[in-house]
């Protein structure tokens, strides 16, 4: 990241050892790659800040990312994470060292700011992490804490046990979010699982297959009990239906709610049949996107645990300044 004209007399003086860590920062490894419909979205802040060249207006470049997100939604692609400048990993940083020079000066591994594009600096949780990132990972969802505070170790404690499970935070920041607020004392279920059955149908036609899924599900919200049944086009979509619409009288905004992305994994392979399993599920209130986790030898039981944290965080997104979760009369 060092300016041209100061790396070459660097260089020329003989007086320093230079060694590199080459990355694709720039977005430039395709600079010279013959490339159909490829939206370089790197290019105009390469042209802008780094040769000076005058492409667009600054107010247009911190929306540069916005752009791209947009881009792939309307050609219906996924956004490409990593991505130089734009992408959602552009301004990640993982491992505890990376954290902690970060927050003492960005410079130290960001060669930009990443508002200056439209993106933002993410700290991702894992088993990498050390107080560093927990402590600024907590910042970035509102809570104070200090490296002296007990519950710093405790949340480091309770992600590394966890991890060791087979869950992984970093692309389920929300779920990050609930374990911390558990953690300082101030998480409150919404609601009381009090059990669920999903039965799955596949009817094989002379010509074409009929399947369906039904889930019942009961609940309590404030000591009521509540039995529902849905259906949907598979067991994960039935059981999230008939959550919603168990809860939908109690919690309104639940109406809007969508699952917009579900992902399965399985962490143990050898295990065939009965290996464990780990669901990420993307929930939505149309303005908004959060992703949960769920970890089980049974992909229903993660399924179910990914979309009941979906649902409490939307809940929890509604009001983020109430510590509990009330429902409306």
């Amino acid at each position: 990241t060092l300016p041209t004209p100061q790396y070459l007399d660097w260089w020329r003086g003989g007086h320093v050892f230079c060694s590199l860590h080459r990355s694709e920062g720039f977005g430039l490894g395709l600079a010279e790659a013959m490339r159909a419909g490829y939206l370089a979205m790197a290019l105009i802040p390469n042209l802008q800040l780094k040769l000076g060249y005058s492409c667009i207006e600054d107010e247009q470049l911190a929306r540069l990312a916005q752009v791209s997100r947009l881009t792939s939604e309307v050609v219906n692609l996924a956004p490409d994470d990593h991505a130089p400048f734009v992408g959602r990993s552009a301004f990640a940083h993982k491992g505890g060292i990376h954290v902690s020079a970060v927050a003492r000066n960005p410079l130290t591994y960001e060669h930009i700011q990443p508002e200056q594009v439209g993106n933002q600096r993410r700290i991702v949780i894992s088993d990498q992490s050390g107080l560093s990132n927990v402590l600024a990972k907590a910042r970035s969802f509102g809570h104070e804490l200090n490296k002296q505070d007990p519950a710093c170790r405790q949340i480091l404690g309770r992600l590394k046990a966890l991890e060791s499970e087979g869950y992984q935070f970093e692309a389920a920041e929300a779920s990050f979010d609930l374990l911390m607020r558990e953690a300082l004392g101030y998480r409150q279920q919404p609601f009381e699982l009090k059990g669920f059955q999903v039965q799955c149908d596949i009817l094989q036609g002379i010509n074409t297959t009929y399947d369906s899924a039904l889930a019942t599900i009961k609940v309590a919200v404030n000591g009521e009990d509540i039995l529902e049944a849905a259906e949907g086009n598979g067991p994960v979509a039935a059981l999230d239906a008939a959550l919603r619409k168990a809860l939908v009288k109690f919690y309104p905004e639940i109406a809007v709610y969508q699952l917009t992305d579900y992902k399965v994994r399985i962490l143990n392979g050898g295990s065939g049949t009965s290996a464990k399993t780990r669901v990420l599920v993307e929930s939505s209130n149309g303005e908004q996107r959060w992703t949960t986790v769920g970890v089980s030898t049974n992909i229903l039981e993660a399924s179910y645990q990914a979309v009941v944290e979906g649902i409490e965080y939307g809940l929890l997104l509604q009001c983020p300044t109430k510590k509990a979760l009330m429902p409306s009369n």
